[in-house]
């Protein structure tokens, strides 16, 4: 999943640093920041318990498959007589929400999908919402259809990373026919739990083992970067969004984070620390963050003392376009809660 912020190539890192804790076997690991989940199913493979938390649709429906799920979906009240996603995978294209308005279908511009890859997603998203309206799937199954489909159009999309703008020439795998595959479940014995939530209301309504924080940490706004991913999470069937510009952004002010506001985002990180109901508390923070880091110290040390390990690596892709290769220093702070 291309999404910027992602903690992939540093998960050996971070939990290095978690290894060292005095922690039980199956301590609760609560990644109350979980974007697309990587962090989250690194730990939940380690047979760590794992709480997850994303207040974006999208965000959430990926810790409802890969985290709170535990085995493969059954799907035992739909009446097909085949695998469900071979059945998506072969309907037939439709003109849709989605073609009319995100790819290059009669005279709209926009070419975040082909119009063929398009007519697919619109099918398949209805599909899956008269599922869920008729109770033909549990909730669960449908969130691993949206992970599924959300997967599958994100390597099709017609996009540098994220979705604030297309590509105003197609790249070759955003012509490749768009597939859905089956999610890859981590089997767990944990009750895992995941959340669709404002963070600092949240934190303080479970004690954790370990609270993990990895809050945006720029003036980009995330729900404004992946709008695409969030209208196919949230569908369009009750109400059909006012979308806008030439991006076809759809509000949202409901969703914009105060970590992304350079006058807001100490004051929530300190709420949000200061309601902590954890052992420990692990802050992952890059030295391009909006936050001094002088400022997290002292922050953070209001609850105990601060420890921090720092690595330097390569700046996520697409928001260094320029072929340059810029480093970036990422810290982890770690406080033992003792106040």
């Amino acid at each position: 999943m291309r999404y910027y912020g992602c903690k992939t190539k540093l998960l050996d890192y971070i939990s290095d640093v978690v290894a060292s804790l005095p922690v039980k076997k199956g301590a609760t690991f609560f990644d109350i920041f979980s974007g697309t989940a990587a962090v989250g199913k690194h730990f939940k493979k380690l047979d760590y318990t794992v709480y997850s938390n994303d207040f974006l649709e999208f965000a959430h429906a990926f810790a409802r498959c890969y985290i709170e799920t535990n085995s493969k979906p059954r799907f035992a009240n739909l009446k097909i007589n085949e695998d469900v996603i071979t059945y998506l995978n072969d309907l037939k294209g439709k003109v849709g929400f989605i073609t009319k308005n995100y790819s290059p279908y009669g005279k709209n511009v926009r070419q975040y999908i082909s119009v063929e890859n398009a007519k697919k997603v619109d099918v398949i998203r209805e599909t899956i919402e008269s599922w869920k309206e008729s109770k033909k799937i549990s909730s669960t199954e449908y969130y691993y259809l949206i992970t599924s489909l959300i997967d599958a159009i994100n390597l099709v999309s017609n996009v540098t990373g994220t979705y604030a703008a297309y590509l105003k020439t197609w790249d070759a795998r955003a012509l490749k026919p768009m597939k859905l595959s089956h999610p890859k479940i981590i089997p767990s014995i944990r009750e895992n739990k995941s959340f669709n939530e404002d963070a600092n209301k949240l934190v303080s309504k479970y004690s954790v083992d370990i609270l993990y924080l990895d809050p945006p940490y720029n003036a980009r706004q995330f729900a404004s970067n992946y709008f695409f991913l969030e209208l196919i999470a949230e569908g369009w069937f009750k109400k059909q969004p006012e979308i806008y510009g030439g991006s076809g952004m759809r509000p949202y002010e409901h969703q914009k984070s105060d970590y992304s506001i350079s006058r807001k985002a100490a004051d929530a990180l300190n709420d949000l620390v200061m309601k902590a109901k954890a052992k420990y508390i692990l802050l992952s923070y890059n030295n391009e963050g909006i936050i001094p880091h002088e400022k997290i110290r002292e922050i953070l040390s209001k609850r105990g003392k601060v420890k921090v390990f720092e690595k330097s690596h390569r700046r996520y892709r697409a928001i260094n376009q320029d072929g340059s290769n810029v480093v970036t220093k990422e810290s982890l702070f770690l406080v033992k809660v003792e106040k």
